[in-house]
């Protein structure tokens, strides 16, 4: 009832109207009756009755939205007043868009990777099963014996299943080949998960040994058009015929957030498509669904109880070990720490880039209201409240700031778009993509409001008390002759000295890049270029691969600009690098505490292409299929094991498990010694241990994770010589997919993702603040020159030079910089600490950073004072007496 009257107000003050003008007429009426003249009555009726407008207005708020519309009443007084003043609005919002916009790229990270569950159906009772060790330590897979024997005993949980994280194929079906990543999975993957499909079905139990693929949806529309009638046709995966059964929901990847699967066959089908029975089969990753009427501490319980069965039932496998739960999707304990950590230590940089933001808002919406001092008097004299003045004030103040979160949620889609040059040093379906969704959204909103309102609330408070008699004269009370401290130019210290913090852990991160960036990694990296296949997942058997390779390999070398060439199944700086621990030929192994080093399998040529100098020994010679085994060294493994004596000559085995270990392990002769060369990470700070092993004897043992690599050192123009590398492959063999075609040099700065990635966020972070800090310390200086306009004008007529002038100005300026150095190095000093903590590399104290940074923030300063001083120096005396 009350919304339809406020709707249809003027209807309703007639109504209203006539009511009153009916009872006036009765009450007239009445007192003509009593014997009172006509126009006695009418004046007595009207005095009793008091203020027709006052009854109205009293009965409107009584009974409508009355606060509604005195919003109403502000916003459109708030929009003139804005309209009159678009420099100051678009100063506001852009100064406040920047802060707003570091604050959502780095929730949109918190939200993918923290907040945001699986795109499953009722994700809170979907949860992961952990494996942990005796020492509680979780490990993310489970052995598939163990899983089967498990579920079978669970009763908390309404559904139990398991999938693998990677599975690699090459899909022809229409069109040319392409490389795509998939996972195995359990026949009840899909109901267990509650995932509905797009267009056909999931896999039914009837399907566990049954060559049936569902297809994921970006898949399905960039490789089949979107066409509903593959469901039912036959595709090949890596040369095996599969059945399409069903195509899954858009946005659905896996369970694994940051995983990007493809596709999924069933778990027994892993081994066919692999063709290395075992190598991932045996290692299943566990989700389960809560039962609805029990809750997480309970099956917790119950699968406690579930592993000291196991553990009497795989006494090798499960002794000491346990199991643990938490919500699929999300990072086990131990790991969440670690992103918690690190994603606490961008948002309060985040934070503090909004907070230069906000004080150099809040400096300006203080000038706007020292400009109101005598308004505000006017207002109070005439009767105004305190909240009716500051309301609109602080309504201007929200949605300026509102308008400031829609542009930085513009400038937050573009960063979070540029976000995507950043690559992994490795072939797999990592998704780095962060999304501005929903609740991001809510997020920017709510971060606009308040900071509306924490930066409108001073001006106002402060704009809404003024001394009367002071204002109507003109004198404003927020500045009191001889006063050198107000708020503005508190507002401005506070901003210097969180941009000396900003600034100074950027340097700290740029430098560290910088010493990364120009570290010799041990190895060339100009004049190198790679490319890569996978022969098993184009439909090549394990003994077919050698051949093809060498094929391949002469064909490359053939060509007039081609240096040297080699195969690898692993190339430097590639991450996860595959390891092994070797102990002494004819010793007792200690598996695991044998040395460890990364292994590479490797074409003889591999070093000379490279640029690996050899120190000792000799290269692979002879080291064919049936020859003894051979390797080759470097210098940090053969410190590690033989310290100072030859290691050239000596025999070594894999350390294996007891229960895997063969009677009579195979030795390998170790027949030279190479220079150290960074392996997994350009960071390392450590030479890590590597041993080579001859490809040719290892071949046909595994199908490598990342396929073959092909190195080749070369002359020339390296796009043209990647495209003629390119072509002599595909002579070979059309139909191979290509891959991972690069330089190395590009291979070495994407081994940089994360020190680059928090480079350019605390690069970006600095500049905003910088850029912001100056805009404050320019704005107070400026507004400093107008105010004592006067005063400048005096000085100069009693004979003041204008390099006086100037110096003073300066001086002023420059003392509120200096202030803020003060506070602001300690601050920086302690946040360097924190940062050391989070990131290796990173320098507790690093000298450069904190020498360079505070010179060029004082620099900066130093020209923001200047050029108010040097317009305050060329005043004309005249015109400076006259102004007000």
């Amino acid at each position: 009832m009350r919304w339809r009257r406020f709707l249809r107000r003027r209807q309703t003050e007639a109504e209203l109207q006539q009511e009153i003008e009916l009872h006036m007429e009765e009450e007239i009426a009445e007192n003509m009756e009593r014997g009172i003249a006509r126009e006695e009555a009418r004046r007595r009726a009207y005095v009793k009755f008091g203020s027709a407008r006052r009854v109205r207005e009293e009965v409107w708020r009584a009974s409508s939205f009355f606060w509604l519309e005195r919003m109403w009443g502000d916003l459109r007084y708030v929009l003139r007043r804005l309209k009159h003043s678009p420099s100051a609005a678009l100063t506001v919002m852009v100064s406040l868009g920047l802060g707003i916009a570091a604050n959502v790229v780095v929730f949109s990270g918190v939200n993918k990777m923290v907040l945001q569950g699986p795109p499953v159906g009722d994700p809170a009772n979907l949860m992961t099963v952990y494996s942990t060790d005796r020492l509680n330590q979780v490990g993310s897979q489970i052995n598939t014996a163990v899983f089967e024997s498990m579920r079978g005993q669970l009763k908390s949980f309404s559904g139990t299943a398991a999938f693998t994280t990677f599975l690699q194929a090459t899909l022809s079906g229409r069109g040319a080949r392409v490389r795509v990543w998939g996972q195995g999975a359990a026949v009840n993957y899909f109901d267990v998960a509650d995932v509905p499909m797009m267009i056909g079905r999931g896999f039914g139990s009837h399907e566990e040994h049954s060559p049936v693929v569902v297809l994921g949806y970006e898949l399905w529309v960039h490789t089949f058009k979107a066409d509903s009638a593959v469901v039912g046709t036959t595709v090949s995966l890596s040369g095996k015929p599969f059945t399409v059964i069903g195509v899954a929901k858009p946005g659905f990847h896996g369970v694994m957030q940051f995983i990007n699967a493809s596709f999924w066959v069933p778990l027994s089908q892993q081994a066919e498509l692999e063709s290395v029975p075992g190598r991932n089969g045996e290692w299943v990753n566990v989700i389960a669904r809560l039962d609805p009427r029990t809750n997480q501490a309970k099956g917790q319980a119950e699968l406690d109880t579930v592993a000291q069965r196991l553990a009497i039932e795989f006494p090798k496998e499960r002794q000491q070990q346990g199991f643990r739960i938490d919500k699929a999707g999300t990072w086990p304990a131990e790991a969440m720490a670690q992103i918690a950590a690190f994603l606490a230590a961008v948002m309060a940089v985040a934070l503090l880039v909004l907070a230069i933001a906000g004080s150099n808002v809040a400096n300006l919406l203080l000038s706007r209201a020292m400009a109101r001092h005598r308004e505000m008097s006017v207002r109070i004299a005439l009767g105004a409240t305190r909240w009716q003045l500051m309301r609109p004030m602080l309504l201007e103040s929200v949605l300026l700031s509102l308008g400031g979160g829609v542009f930085g949620v513009g400038v937050s889609l573009l960063a979070v778009r540029a976000l995507l040059v950043f690559h992994m040093p490795m072939d797999l379906p990592i998704d780095l993509v962060l999304n501005v969704d929903r609740r991001v959204l809510l997020y920017a909103f709510l971060l606009s409001a308040g900071t509306g309102m924490l930066c409108g609330f001073g001006p106002a408070f402060a704009a809404t008390r003024p001394s009367v008699p002071n204002a109507l004269k003109g004198e404003s009370a927020l500045e009191r002759p001889g006063r050198r401290w107000t708020m503005r130019n508190v507002l401005v210290v506070v901003q210097v000295a969180a941009c000396v913090v900003l600034l100074c852990t950027t340097g700290l991160y740029l430098h560290s890049l910088a010493k990364l960036a120009n570290e010799d990694p041990g190895f060339s990296t100009g004049g190198v270029r790679m490319l890569s296949i996978d022969p098993i997942h184009n439909g090549y058997r394990a003994e077919q691969v050698p051949l093809l390779l060498k094929r391949m390999r002469e064909r490359v070398t053939g060509l007039p600009v081609v240096v040297s060439a080699a195969w690898t199944d692993a190339v430097p700086l590639s991450m996860g690098m595959h390891g092994s621990e070797f102990h002494i030929a004819g010793q007792a192994g200690s598996f695991p505490h044998d040395p460890y080093a990364d292994v590479y399998h490797v074409d003889p040529g591999y070093f000379d292409t490279l640029g690996i100098a050899r120190i000792a020994g000799r290269n692979f010679e002879g080291a064919t299929a049936d020859a003894p085994k051979q390797m080759v060294v470097n210098e940090a493994f053969a410190h590690l094991i033989f310290k100072e004596r030859s290691a050239v000559g000596e025999y070594l085995a894999l350390s294996l498990p007891a229960a895997s270990a063969p009677a009579s392990p195979t030795a390998y002769e170790i027949v030279g010694v190479v220079k150290n060369s960074k392996s997994a990470l350009m960071s390392d700070e450590e030479n890590h241990p590597v041993v080579y092993e001859a490809l040719e004897q290892n071949v046909g043992a595994a199908a490598p994770l990342f396929g073959y690599s092909l190195l080749v050192h070369y002359q020339g123009n390296g796009a043209e010589v990647g495209s003629a590398i390119r072509n002599e492959v595909s002579s070979v063999d059309s139909s191979m997919v290509i891959f991972d075609d690069k330089e190395m040099v590009d291979r070495v700065k994407d081994s940089l993702i994360i020190p680059r990635a928090e480079s350019v966020i605390f690069g970006t972070f600095g500049c905003a603040g910088l850029l912001l800090a100056t805009v404050g310390l320019y704005g107070v200086m400026n507004y400093s020159v107008q105010r004592r306009t006067q005063e400048i004008g005096i000085r100069l007529a009693l004979g003041a030079t204008r390099g006086g002038v100037q110096r003073l100005i300066v001086r002023q300026g420059m003392m509120l910089a200096t202030v803020a150095l003060a506070i602001g190095l300690p601050l920086a000093l302690a946040a360097s600490k924190i940062a050391a903590k989070l990131q290796d590399g990173i320098a507790a104290y690093d000298a450069v950073s904190f020498t360079l940074m505070p010179l060029f923030l004082a620099s900066v300063a130093l020209a923001a004072c200047w050029i108010p001083a040097r317009r305050a120096a060329t005043l004309d005396p005249q015109t400076a007496l006259r102004h007000e």
